[in-house]
């Protein structure tokens, strides 16, 4: 590490800073909320939504019901949890409302996991600074060595470099990590949900037609009866 970098680097404020500032979030969310942020956290780093996969088991899904009804139809489940779901409740009840109420619930349960996660990491961001004061607050309070000489000025040096540390650490944690963190998972869940959105809208066009024609067939074979 290069002199310049390695007297940026200390242990003990970046431990004071982080330590206080996942024990204050946890104190504030509880541990199910923030292990939640952290596993929301963890997904950015997968591919997001298989916007192409998904399509092409909704479409041939789609034709087996056209092909043999819903009830007999045995088609394979999208790769996304909730059009997998939602294809699946249509199967089962074979009818458009249920799929409807699961959608709203399905979004409602996305749409809170995803503002539960990046509040978290927002008050994460909004807690980090004040850790970071905390530790200048706990470097100044080391300036008065009990002894003298060289050990007690190599001492004060490290107590100021704490205390200017550890606020910085607790910046560029807010700005650097918290704050994006929470952005990003914003953004990739809200992207999500309008590729999912999409699809799922798609879907129940081809359901809703299929489910026209048939009743068009029954209404004509009733006319001609």
């Amino acid at each position: 590490m290069p002199p310049a970098i390695s007297t940026l680097f200390d242990p003990g404020a970046l431990a004071i800073v982080v330590a206080g500032t996942v024990l204050a979030t946890v104190a504030r969310c509880g541990w199910r909320d923030f292990g939640s942020a952290l596993r929301s956290a963890a997904g950015l780093t997968r591919r997001g939504f298989h916007i192409e996969a998904n399509r092409k088991a909704l479409a041939l899904a789609a034709g087996a019901i056209q092909r043999d009804g819903a009830h007999r139809a045995d088609p394979a489940l999208p790769p996304d949890r909730a059009l997998g779901l939602m294809l699946e409740t249509y199967l089962r009840h074979g009818a458009l409302d249920a799929l409807g109420h699961m959608r709203r619930a399905e979004r409602a349960l996305d749409e809170a996991r995803r503002v539960n996660a990046a509040q978290v990491f927002g008050w994460a961001g909004e807690l980090a600074p004040v850790f970071g004061l905390i530790g200048t607050l706990y470097g100044l309070t080391q300036l008065a060595p009990a002894g003298g000489g060289a050990d007690a000025a190599a001492t004060i040096m490290g107590a100021v470099s704490t205390a200017v540390l550890t606020s910085l650490y607790g910046a560029l944690i807010a700005h650097l990590v918290c704050f994006p963190l929470a952005s990003a998972i914003e953004r990739r869940g809200v992207s999500e949900e309008r590729d999912r959105e999409a699809l799922a809208e798609w879907f129940v066009a081809q359901i809703g037609g299929t489910e026209a024609a048939a009743r068009a067939r029954r209404a004509h074979l009733r006319g001609v009866a």
